[in-house]
């Protein structure tokens, strides 16, 4: 998830509502919750056992359930008995043909390195990039992928053979995921349809509060367009979506890795379970997008025509029962795929907060001013003396080289498998290496401590320990009480007191609408569970872990958020610019 601004333009097409029909959709949940036990050969699996969990009872079958995975003591010892051989990672990636949409961006870039880095003998990865030609998308994959920071590493790999060999792996795609054929030509995607393997869909927008219908056109849309070009994909043998794991909503306790079906929604299931028998609206995006159609034919300008969509996606993603339209809109689009899917596999994955690199290729590497970095870069400036929060709340943080090795494991696995179904994994850490909001800036604090920020005039900037509201209005009054002191007001003339008054409510506000965006996460119930990737982890031999580290269990925060994080969002993000207010 993202802070920052990713805008996409919204295209118009004809007959919107048309294209999300509920005629193309069908949806249905397995009966029995199965708990898969795998054996692999190195391309191809030797048998599945599965487990039922209503009477325990053993059965042999071609595919799994859409059921969340939760492992028992008795499955431990099986799983780990046909960990032997392993999964087959870089097995499974040589000579494939890849897709790649928003290749560009923080996570997709890091998988492609990692894929490039560890399976050298793949064979194409296509990379869908937005460009008005050929030439222009050339630039961008030269200048945004081949000469990032991030490939260094691949760089001394390879030495002078460098740019040969990523030039011949990498080929940049003219296309945009929200039009038919991925807005690629007739002729490319014909041959693309024939020769790709593995579709890896990293395009989103990201922002919490985007325009409802930006957020649509992207995260509903771009699916949509997505899996109607899948179906053209003769050979392809696995299509992976990264989702959020904050698409679960507002859900609490421990939530399951289960897939979204059109039509629910988590405030309809909160009713339905007090009262079974009262009527609440389904969630079904084509009536999403008559909503926008005709919100649309009533405005006569567009003035404030940004502003009403903003709050519209808040107020349906609220209706429905989620944060914001981000995760709303992240939500739907995993229901278009899941009613889409007919015969494909598919694999959906869904990381908590990533944040900077690990360990791979090199510790604190990372792209763009990400989720919590803002409140981290404002508090050590001094500009966020408190935060809106429950302070004993877990933030969810994974690392994104621990999300990429998930993928590529978690691909290499599936795709043997190439069953029609739908696999979800949560990638988090909640359940196994918690961080609580007051830990990480009690880490900050450490930190800007000993590396304080300096201001224009060359002072070192003072930081205090955090204060934490659990009301907003109590936080306002702080952050007034803090101001004032902060700034003499003695002696001064009207006009002067009425600046800094007004100086003071722009902090105010800026704060106080900072705080409302983060305010479901300030104060989330949920913990999401991780069974799949445990269970990934049993199958992979030892040296698939060593080389595809996902166990997030060893990570010691305090560490990692002073010696690497702080430091990589320096480097990487800010090197050389201002930081921002």
């Amino acid at each position: 998830m993202l802070l920052s601004k990713n805008t996409f333009p919204l295209y118009t097409r004809e007959s919107p509502t048309k294209l999300f029909s509920k005629n193309n959709f069908s949806s249905s949940f397995d009966k029995y919750k199965i708990v898969p036990s795998f054996k692999y050969e190195k391309r191809s699996m030797k048998n599945i056992t599965f487990f039922s969990s209503p009477n325990n009872q053993h059965f042999s079958l071609k595919v799994v359930t859409n059921a969340p995975s939760i492992i028992m003591d008795d499955e431990k010892e099986i799983i780990s008995q046909n960990a032997n051989d392993g999964i087959g990672i870089v097995e499974f990636f040589e000579g494939k043909n890849i897709l790649v949409t928003g290749g560009t961006g923080f996570l997709a870039k890091a998988l492609i390195e990692k894929m490039l880095r560890t399976t050298p003998k793949i064979n194409k990865i296509y990379i869908l990039i937005r460009a008005k030609d050929k030439e222009a998308a050339f630039n961008r994959l030269k200048s945004e992928i081949i000469e990032s920071k991030l490939f260094k590493c691949l760089e001394e790999i390879h030495g002078e053979y460098y740019k040969p060999f990523i030039l011949n792996k990498l080929i940049p795609i003219v296309g945009n995921i929200y039009e038919p054929n991925l807005g690629m030509d007739i002729i490319t995607s014909q041959q693309i349809a024939q020769q790709i393997d593995l579709i890896i869909d990293s395009a989103a927008n990201t922002t919490f509060d985007e325009r409802y219908d930006i957020a649509l056109d992207a995260n509903v849309n771009g699916p949509y367009q997505l899996m109607m070009f899948a179906k053209k994909c003769k050979n392809l043998k696995l299509l992976m979506h990264y989702s959020t794991a904050y698409a679960n909503g507002e859900r609490e306790g421990l939530i399951l890795e289960k897939p979204f079906s059109m039509g629910e929604s988590i405030t309809k299931e909160k009713i339905n379970s007090i009262s079974p028998y009262t009527n609440f609206p389904s969630l079904h995006v084509d009536n999403e997008i008559d909503l926008i159609s005709k919100l649309k034919n009533n405005i006569t300008n567009n003035i404030g025509l940004e502003q009403i969509m903003k709050n519209l996606g808040v107020e349906r993603a609220k209706l429905y029962g989620w944060q914001d339209t981000y995760t709303f809109t992240k939500a739907i689009g995993e229901m278009i795929i899941n009613n889409m899917r007919d015969e494909i596999p598919i694999l959906i994955l869904r990381p908590s907060v990533i944040t900077s690199s690990y360990k791979e290729p090199f510790p604190g590497w990372i792209q763009g001013y990400r989720v919590i970095d803002p409140s981290i870069f404002l508090y050590g400036k001094g500009e966020l003396p408190a935060f809106y929060c429950d302070q004993d709340t877990d933030v969810d943080l994974i690392p994104v080289d621990v999300v990429v090795n998930a993928t590529m494991a978690a691909i290499a696995k599936h795709g043997y498998m190439q069953s029609p179904q739908l696999n979800v994994y949560h990638l988090a850490t909640t359940l196994v290496n918690p961080i609580a909001i007051h830990q990480l800036f009690d880490y900050c604090y450490e930190y800007f401590t000993l590396f304080p920020f300096v201001n224009s005039k060359g002072d070192k900037i003072e930081v205090k320990e955090m204060k934490y509201f659990d009301k907003i209005s109590d936080f306002s009054n702080y952050i007034w009480e803090v101001l004032s002191k902060k700034h003499k007001v003695q002696d001064l003339s009207e006009k002067e007191l009425l600046k800094i008054h007004m100086r003071f409510k722009r902090k105010v506000e800026f704060l106080n609408n900072f705080s409302k965006l983060y305010e479901p996460y300030g104060f989330y119930r949920g913990r999401f569970h991780t069974g799949n990737m445990r269970i990934l982890m049993e199958e992979m031999s030892e040296e698939e872990r060593k080389n595809f580290e996902i166990d997030a269990s060893n990570i010691n925060w305090k560490d990692y958020l002073t010696r690497i994080h702080i430091s990589g969002v320096k480097k990487h993000v800010f090197e050389g610019k201002k930081l921002p207010m």
